[in-house]
């Protein structure tokens, strides 16, 4: 009987200190995305493409396609040359599922705004929702995949 109980107080234990592991990565993720909220304010596309694993994806909602940290600093680079240039990102809700204790899913509601028609008129604002894949490595989140996406109507209804 004295050693079922201490196995429950030990795995009581264990249980608390991953929960309180998990409170603190879940926090450094949503810091993580501020960097990327922050660096695009600042039309930092170095800054904002450094939030990506060396090998980490981006498929932007317009189509184009990145496979590496380089390439998803390229689409950033003409995104804030152009469209989203001097525009302001702003993150409304972050959802944070973890797949395993390094690998969380991170589900985000945003909006851009100041966003510019290609005539370099204003456009309307830009609300979408990014899914995130995250890995840790080295002590750091890193986004290894992103995808953000806008809702749509279904097929035949407007929205």
């Amino acid at each position: 009987m004295r050693s079922l109980s201490t196995s429950l107080a030990l795995l009581c234990l264990l249980s608390t200190f991953s929960t309180a592991a998990l409170a603190a990565d879940d926090q450094a993720i949503k810091d993580r995305l501020d960097e990327f909220q922050a660096a695009w304010n600042k039309d930092d596309s170095k800054a904002m493409a450094a939030i990506w694993a060396e090998d980490g994806s981006l498929i932007n909602p317009f189509g184009a396609t990145a496979q590496g940290r380089a390439e998803v600093e390229k689409i950033f680079i003409d995104e804030h040359a152009h469209q989203f240039k001097g525009s302001k990102y702003t993150v409304s809700e972050v959802k944070v599922q973890w797949i395993t204790p390094d690998v969380a899913l991170a589900d985000i509601t945003a909006n851009i705004t100041g966003v510019h028609a290609p005539d370099g008129g204003a456009a309307p604002d830009y609300p979408h929702h990014v899914v995130w894949v995250l890995v840790k490595k080295d002590g750091q989140w890193m986004a290894a995949a992103a995808r953000p996406y806008q809702f749509s109507a279904k097929p035949g209804e407007t929205k």
